[in-house]
């Protein structure tokens, strides 16, 4: 079974249409001490970068990575006069039971790009989502209602509940990184943002 990281190299090397590209001990070591660290769009270029010095390929991924620069910008663009009033707390769960709060700063910064403010105070949550594709996260909502900051939440007043079907969403930093943010981006900012993502990434819960 594939680590994180080495998934990572390969999702980069399949976007390159270099699958087969030998990667060596040496380079994997180079890139793990790096990986721990990405939190903002300017470390995933730059791992893309290392990648393509490290392997020789820079070529291939300065394409990739002018259109993760160029994709991302377009969304922030979008949201640049959004004002603080009109961009929706986010509290991420991780799990139901027992609730577990997501506090990644990946995912924390990947939000605000996407239009939100993160949260991980229950009761001043906007909109939750929670990252869990297995089927049985449906039976065990009765179980999140249970909580009463969660209940008398704006974002469950408002039938704002989300669920990320995308199996490992933005567990691994990095990876599908314009597919995640775009998803973020519908959720939060579901007027300026038409992915094509709901129902294939994530889905709306709909309590009422």
């Amino acid at each position: 079974m594939q680590s994180n990281h080495e998934k990572l190299v390969a999702h980069f090397l399949e976007q390159l249409n270099l699958n087969n590209t030998p990667v060596s001990a040496e380079t994997y070591s180079k890139l793990m001490s790096i990986q721990s660290e990405i939190v903002s769009i300017e470390d995933v270029t730059g791992y893309i970068s290392m990648l393509g010095e490290e392997l020789n390929i820079n070529a291939h991924t300065t394409e990739l990575i002018e259109k993760v620069e160029d994709e991302t910008s377009i969304l922030i663009h979008k949201l640049k006069f959004i004002t603080a009033a009109d961009r929706p707390k986010v509290l991420v769960l991780n799990q139901i039971d027992p609730r577990e709060i997501n506090q990644s700063a990946y995912l924390q910064e990947s939000i605000k790009i996407a239009g939100g403010i993160p949260t991980t105070i229950a009761q001043e949550a906007d909109k939750i989502i929670i990252i869990d594709s297995n089927e049985s996260v449906f039976t065990r909502i009765p179980l999140l209602l249970n909580d009463s900051a969660i209940a008398h939440s704006k974002a469950i007043e408002l039938d704002q509940l989300f669920i990320m079907t995308k199996p490992d969403f933005a567990r691994i930093p990095g990876y599908e990184y314009l597919t995640e943010l775009e998803s973020l981006a519908e959720i939060l900012q579901p007027k300026y943002f038409v992915y094509g993502h709901e129902g294939k990434e994530w889905l709306q819960f709909q309590l009422k």
